[in-house]
């Protein structure tokens, strides 16, 4: 079952890049996805767990083309912000993927590591400026 959905998301992920989903390409992704290497793991993989994940992968992908929409009509105006997100997913890398595959998906945020303890990902998240924190000056270097 998790080969299963290892090459699902291989595949998913190489027509996503691809952006093709021709029977060739969609032939070519299922060869490649299945020649590369499986994780070997020797510990059980919770089903509930993955499918939680997966269904909030799967949410991700309307929230992703919101805030592109966003992203082009506010760019300008957004901020950078670090912010800490709560490590949900342990004990599995495909977990680990899944979730930091949710994170990183949406325009406006992306993972940037683990912060010390493990407990926490460092999300670099971009948002409207606060209304309470004053505005900060142009840079006046051209």
């Amino acid at each position: 079952m998790a080969r299963l959905i290892t090459i699902a998301l291989r595949l998913l992920i190489w027509c996503l890049l691809s952006a093709d989903v021709s029977t060739t390409n969609v032939a070519i992704g299922l060869a490649v996805a299945q020649a590369l290497p499986q994780a070997r793991t020797t510990r059980h993989l919770p089903l509930s767990e993955l499918m939680r994940l997966l269904g909030a992968s799967l949410r991700a992908i309307p929230v992703a083309y919101a805030e592109a929409v966003r992203l082009l009509l506010f760019g300008r105006r957004m901020q950078g912000r670090l912010e800490p997100m709560p490590v949900t997913a342990r004990g599995s890398a495909l977990l680990t993927f899944l979730e930091v595959f949710r994170i990183t998906l949406t325009p406006l945020t992306i993972a940037l590591g683990v912060e010390r303890g493990g407990r926490a990902y460092r999300v670099h998240r971009l948002a409207p400026p606060d209304p309470a924190e004053p505005a900060t000056p142009p840079d006046p270097t051209p």
